[in-house]
């Protein structure tokens, strides 16, 4: 056996095959909210078809409270889809739409290299740490 065989740190065994990893494997999010009502979703994982609409689904949830801002912390995203694409640009309609500041914690090659490649990073207050 060797360490490619193990599961990566922290991580199940999901090595059986014919059985799907739930999305939790796949993808963590976390909300906070700062004293100043800032509110933070701090994504982890992967950004895809499968993942989108859990995301989409809880930022819309946040905006529906009308935060002064909304961050999104993407610093821990391996991978960033087209569809992760869409839920960023529908969110950044929606912040619009509400007057809900909006800002992308963007650390990784990850996630910024398919902004810049489809034009998609100049819609976005991009920031590379939660600092202000």
């Amino acid at each position: 056996m060797t360490t490619s065989d193990l599961p990566a740190e922290g991580q199940p065994d999901v090595s059986t095959e014919g059985t799907e990893a739930p999305f939790d494997d796949v993808i963590t999010l976390s909300t906070s909210t700062g004293e100043d009502g800032v509110v933070t979703v701090t994504v982890v994982g992967e950004v895809d078809t499968f993942t989108a609409p859990v995301l989409r689904s809880t930022l819309d949830s946040q905006l529906e409270q009308q935060p002064r801002e909304l961050v999104i912390d993407l610093s821990g995203v391996q991978f960033l889809g087209s569809a992760g694409l869409a839920v960023l640009v529908e969110t950044q309609k929606s912040s619009r739409a509400r007057e809900v500041s909006l800002r992308l914690i963007a650390t990784t090659r990850a996630v910024t290299r398919p902004l810049e490649v489809t034009g998609l990073i100049d819609l976005f207050t991009i920031a590379d740490s939660s600092a202000r």
